[in-house]
């Protein structure tokens, strides 16, 4: 009777681990999870997946320095990323302490419309226009410094400006300013907690707990952060002005903030704060405005936040240029994974005008502070 016993608990638990490998396999061909870029990218059903790639700071979210690691099966462009953070925490490479005669930087603040951790470094607006600018500058050695990390907001943005400042050196500081940029950072992972050993190193074991959490947060917010998804599909914001005002309005926890008023406080306040900082250096800024996705797919013109903060800007002596106008001449191609990552076109469009902007209106006219 026993032996009986024990030889089902041992086909049972043959097949539970059968089944729990499968299931591993799986969920590594569906999920976006990482791995450090050292270890062999076919790996094993226990496969480390440290998360060397963000920590949590009281200035805001910051990359680890000096991380280096393969973003696997991303969940916007559904491709591997090789991340590298250099010393600063910056995605890319090393930025030398001592700065040529030269060499013109460029550092570029921003969310994670900016650091595009979903494509290739190669095809990001930042490292394109230092290209373009490198081809049509040969007597510059131009530097592209992407100082941006995903969902964070410009009062986070300028903490890493600061923070930097003395030692990135920058000739011209462009702040990409996406809509919700008002807003407090918001979201689940800075409150999934430190992974343990077993959710380290299982998916299975991972994407249950942080299905059951999220659960858990989203249950515990006062406002349905994400209905203004459902309600994209509803209202006719393609033909109507005020349907994409509706939307904005139950998308204010993100994208929708612009369209807020009492938004703007804070975003004047932070620009001033940017003017600061770039005048201990003499650094020229520029203000980068981007769209939401409804925006550049209206049969209408709504670009009530750009003008706003084209305004700000203004006030505050920066240059300010609109990405909406060049990508809605292009709306009929395939510009974004979402409401606002842009594909590889999008970024080779946006690196394109940005780029003569930058060049016509800030380099050629810069003078060297004495």
């Amino acid at each position: 009777m026993l032996r009986k016993i024990a030889i089902r608990l041992f086909f049972t638990f043959i097949l539970f681990a059968a089944l729990f490998a499968f299931a591993e396999w799986y969920l590594r061909k569906q999920l976006t999870y990482i791995v450090q870029s050292e270890i062999d990218k076919s790996g094993g059903f226990l496969e480390a997946t440290p998360e060397f790639l963000v920590h949590f700071t009281p200035r805001g979210r910051r990359f680890v320095p000096n991380a280096h690691v393969v973003i696997k099966n991303h969940f916007l462009s559904h491709q591997d990323i090789k991340m590298d953070i250099n010393a600063l925490g910056f995605r890319g490479a090393e930025v030398p302490a001592t700065k040529s005669a030269d060499e013109l930087r460029l550092m570029f603040l921003g969310d994670s419309v900016t650091v595009v951790d979903y494509l290739p470094e190669e095809q990001i607006f930042t490292s394109l226009i230092e290209k373009d600018l490198s081809r049509v500058l040969p007597s510059r050695k131009v530097v592209s410094i992407n100082a941006a990390i995903g969902n964070i907001g410009i009062e986070e943005e300028v903490n890493i400006l600061e923070d930097t400042l003395s030692k990135v050196q920058p000739d011209v500081i462009i702040l990409n300013f996406y809509l919700n940029d008002s807003r407090t950072p918001w979201g689940f992972s800075g409150e999934i907690g430190d992974r343990g050993w077993l959710r380290k190193r299982s998916l299975v074991v991972e994407a249950t707990y942080r299905v059951l959490e999220e659960q858990r947060w989203i249950a515990k917010q006062e406002v349905d952060r994400f209905g203004w998804v459902k309600a994209s599909e509803e209202l006719d914001w393609k033909h109507k002005p005020e349907e994409l005002k509706k939307l904005a309005a139950l998308a204010e926890y993100d994208w929708g903030s612009a369209w807020n008023e009492t938004s703007w406080e804070k975003v004047q306040t932070q620009l001033q704060r940017l003017k600061e900082l770039a005048a201990e250096t003499g650094a020229k800024v520029v203000v980068v405005a981007f769209p939401v996705s409804f925006q550049v797919q209206a049969e209408y013109v709504d670009d009530g936040p750009q003008k706003k903060v084209a305004q700000l800007a203004k006030e505050a002596g920066f240059e300010f240029f609109d990405v909406l106008p060049t990508l809605r001449s292009n709306s009929s191609e395939n510009l974004f994974y979402d409401q606002c990552h842009l594909t590889a076109k999008g970024n080779e469009l946006v690196a394109g005008a940005v780029g003569k902007f930058l060049l016509k209106s800030v380099i050629l006219n810069q003078t060297k502070p004495e």
